[in-house]
């Protein structure tokens, strides 16, 4: 992991010491837009948050010229606040059937695809080429690569967007991956910790539960992000998942979870990098939780930064609350 100069470490306390907690809470969360460009109403909006990180979905994206105007406006709205620090600049760009860049970029088959070849050398390929044009883009972080193993036939939003059903093979493809992506500039984002391969409800819509013992845990769901963090991954993003093993308090998914993201990935696994949430708008945290108490238990169990991909005025509300 980077560990900054004492001239950098200075220049990092003094810019913390400069920022306001509006400012602080606005580098924990990002946030989406429904914007191709940077309008008056969505420079407000972001100003007003004081929002430190963006994500980009399909609906946001053009072509690149579009996208380069856009992600270099926001960077320079950031560089003129009062305590300038720029934005992480997010997409899933995990290729196959999970990518927002499509026109007029390398859209690389997805992960099932390369894991099927069992040759790691093109999952590094196709990392280090995706990350050389999201930085053409203006993009810096990739939420990529899935981590989760194939291993149930029945999940309804995996699949083929895993490298396959060997912890050992998902652990290989997805090292390499990310040591690709960040020695090409973008920040790589390993998920769904600890593992949602293998159940049968998607998150999106509803919350799902990995029942097993945590031996099996241990053999399988966490052996990719093993690997990942010993290749150094800047980020790993939570799952909307619960793990009895791990959390034994009924309902509670892993992302609000301080035994898995405090107690197994920070203290046990040792991971030093940027803890982020899955999209806090999915259905297995809207049924049960609100947007502000979501954020706010995630961050209050160990997440660094919330996401949150939809409505803006549901966004402010759940940063006033956060705040207060």
């Amino acid at each position: 992991m980077y560990s900054p100069s004492s001239a950098s470490a200075g220049h990092i306390k003094a810019l913390m010491e400069s920022m306001s907690v509006e400012d602080k809470i606005g580098q924990m969360i990002m946030v989406g837009f429904d914007d191709q460009s940077l309008t008056p109403e969505l420079e407000g909006h972001l100003n007003q948050i004081h929002a430190g990180n963006v994500i980009f979905l399909g609906r946001n994206y053009a072509n690149p010229q579009q996208m380069w105007e856009f992600t270099n406006a926001l960077q320079r709205m950031a560089s003129l606040r009062p305590a300038p620090v720029g934005l992480f600049t997010a997409i899933d760009q995990e290729g196959g059937v999970v990518a927002r860049l499509l026109n007029k970029v390398t859209v690389f088959p997805g992960n099932m695809a390369l894991g099927a070849t069992a040759k790691a050398g093109y999952a590094r390929r196709a990392a280090r080429v995706t990350a050389q044009e999201m930085l053409q883009l203006g993009l810096n972080m990739n939420l990529a690569p899935v981590l989760d193993v194939n291993n149930n036939p029945g999940n309804p939003a995996i699949g083929v967007r895993s490298y396959g059903e060997s912890p050992e093979l998902v652990g290989t493809m997805g090292a390499e991956a990310v040591a690709a992506s960040q020695s090409a500039g973008v920040l790589a984002t390993a998920k769904h910790f600890p593992g949602k391969g293998d159940v049968t409800v998607d998150s999106h819509i509803d919350l799902p539960h990995v029942p097993h013992s945590r031996e099996r845990l241990d053999q399988v769901e966490l052996v990719p992000f093993k690997a990942a963090i010993a290749s150094g991954v800047g980020a790993i993003m939570t799952a909307h998942v619960t793990f009895p093993a791990i959390e034994p308090e009924p309902l509670l998914p892993a992302t609000m979870s301080r035994r898995v993201l405090q107690g197994l990935l920070r203290k046990e696994l040792g991971f030093r990098g940027i803890i982020i949430t899955d999209d806090l708008f999915m259905g297995a945290i809207s049924k049960s939780y609100g947007l502000a108490e979501a954020a706010i238990r995630s961050i209050n169990a160990g997440a660094d930064i919330v996401l949150m991909c939809h409505k803006p005025d549901e966004q402010a509300i759940a940063i006033k609350a956060i705040w207060e």
